[in-house]
């Protein structure tokens, strides 16, 4: 079952990779380096837009569905709905926010609202298959999701002359919105939009926890943008990004199949530490390493038949954010094991240490380096996290040991 499973993810996750990365050869082709850094930091100012979009809620749908919390039992029923309407009322507000504090750019804003609210409700959908251990239909929506977006992002650079930011943003929107639409009928979700506070009370550390991750993730390109880097340092750096992204796409899979394993077994949690986690999280740090090794010596034949003589320069960048594999991956199924033993807020304050890392090693070192300091920063907070986060799950177990007798 699990390879039935493992296998279902991995045809999704390599289709949706595969079409991401020629989405994005595409777009950054079209767009150049200076407009595609625009649609860059558009990008990730959009996943903190989803982030409060979605309220925590994924997450929260996702470990409802494998193992009930004995605080939720009386809304359990009403998860779906009461994160519907969260989720409507948050892309309202958004929106209006979006063209008043926006109003030169207020296409490009509101359109990435649009856009990343679309996906956060398909996100929902995906999250409820997931909790119920129904991967394989999972993996079936990921796949019609990425296509029909893919298709009406495709027709609008190649037939419908699109040629900014918010015209490419607007095609995905379509498309994901369609596809929301038949998500929602098939669910039968009918939005509530009076959400108890013990339900705002379960989703806060998991909001905390998205934000706190975005930043560190996300906000290298944000600062290079606010710092004055050039935008097409900005486009190179965004390029080499959207790689690595690729390829901690592909390695998603397995800690998704492995957390609802994680939660099934966490009363027993030295038990699953020794033999859920801790193989996984070896194999992984062998392939991040061979992957690092691989970008550091071959990145700039990589970047110049992926995106064209026009991105030289990147190659440097890419060897650098490489190395951050090596605790990119066993730091994907540290962290869905944590969430599975209910370390939430164990988990948000190391990433809410982590991302204060990052801003202010790129606020330090972005004026004198430039994208250079945010690659190196990616690589030093991905390993701070890792620290972190392992630190949690250790105490846990020995609290467990000298507790439960756990062993």
């Amino acid at each position: 079952m699990i390879f039935r499973f493992l296998g279902a993810q991995w045809l999704a996750i390599a289709y949706i990779g595969l079409a991401s990365f020629g989405l994005s050869i595409l777009v950054a082709r079209t767009l150049g380096p200076d407009l595609f850094g625009v649609y860059a930091v558009a990008l990730s100012l959009g996943a903190l837009v989803a982030i409060l979009i979605d309220g925590g809620f994924s997450k929260l749908l996702q470990r409802e569905g494998a193992r009930g919390s004995a605080a939720l039992v009386q809304v359990r029923a009403a998860l779906p709905a009461l994160a519907y309407g969260h989720a409507m009322i948050a892309i309202f507000a958004l929106s209006v926010l979006a063209v008043v504090l926006f109003p030169r750019n207020k296409m490009t804003s509101l359109i990435t609202v649009w856009c990343f609210g679309a996906a956060v409700l398909n996100q929902y959908g995906l999250a409820i298959l997931r909790g119920d251990g129904r991967l394989v239909r999972d993996a079936s929506w990921q796949i019609g999701n990425r296509t029909l977006s893919a298709v009406c992002m495709a027709a609008a650079v190649l037939f419908l002359g699109a040629s900014l930011p918010w015209h490419v943003l607007m095609a995905q929107f379509v498309g994901t919105a369609a596809f929301g639409l038949f998500v929602t009928l098939f669910l039968r979700v009918r939005p509530r939009f009076v959400v108890p506070s013990t339900v705002y009370r379960a989703v806060l550390p998991l909001v905390w926890l998205d934000l706190a991750s975005a930043v560190y993730f996300r906000s290298d390109m944000v600062l290079l943008k606010l710092l004055h880097a050039p935008n097409i340092e900005v486009g190179r750096y965004g390029v080499a990004y959207r790689l690595v992204e690729a390829l901690i796409l592909l390695a998603s899979p397995i800690g998704l199949i492995l957390f609802r394993h994680f939660r099934q077994g966490s009363e027993m949690p030295v038990r699953m530490v020794k033999q859920m986690l801790l193989p996984p999280m070896a194999y992984a740090t062998l392939v991040g390493s061979a992957l690092a090794l691989l970008m550091w010596f071959c990145s700039d034949t990589i970047v110049s038949l992926a995106y064209g003589q026009s991105y030289q320069g990147t190659g440097t960048l890419l060897a650098i954010l490489g190395c951050s594999l090596i605790f990119i991956l066993p730091n994907g199924i540290l962290n869905q094991a944590a969430l599975a033993l209910g370390l939430e807020r164990w988990f948000a304050v190391s990433a809410t240490i982590t991302a204060l890392t990052n801003v202010v090693g790129n606020l330090l070192f972005i004026p004198v380096y430039g994208a250079m300091a945010s690659a190196w920063m990616t690589v030093l907070t991905e390993g701070v996290l890792g620290f972190c986060v392992a630190l949690g799950v250790g105490l846990h177990c020995w609290r467990a040991v000298n507790t439960k007798g756990d062993r």
